[in-house]
């Protein structure tokens, strides 16, 4: 009997050392976790403030007019030749409009110094 009380006292010790082991890891889990996400959320969330822009699509969709883009890409899809114009050509306005300049974009126009094309 005597063992018995024993090895249920040890086993009963056992349990509550790794009942209290796992509140512990979980409460540290609990505790860390939002910190990284509240992080996350304001180095991203300053940045989408700043570029973002509120358009009006009534007022946008006024000054498109469908039918003379579709012309306009029918055409340039039938002369080969123009493609690769037209798409520098929206190339160089996109960059315009979004002028976000990285090393390769760099390094191309380098070369273009050095090689004077």
């Amino acid at each position: 009997m005597k063992r018995v009380l024993k090895a249920f006292g040890q086993t009963l010790s056992q349990s509550i050392l790794l009942i209290c082991t796992l509140a512990f890891i979980g409460l540290a889990g609990i505790a860390v976790a939002p910190n990284q996400a509240a992080y996350a959320a304001g180095q991203y969330s300053s940045q989408a403030q700043q570029s973002g822009k509120i358009t009006d699509p009534a007022e946008s969709f006024e000054d498109l007019n469908p039918q003379a883009a579709y012309e306009d890409l029918v055409n340039t899809a039938q002369n080969p030749a123009n493609v690769e114009k037209v798409y520098d050509e929206s190339l160089k306005e996109y960059n315009e409009e979004h002028p976000q300049e990285n090393i390769v974009q760099k390094a191309e126009e380098l070369i273009e110094k050095v090689t004077g094309q």
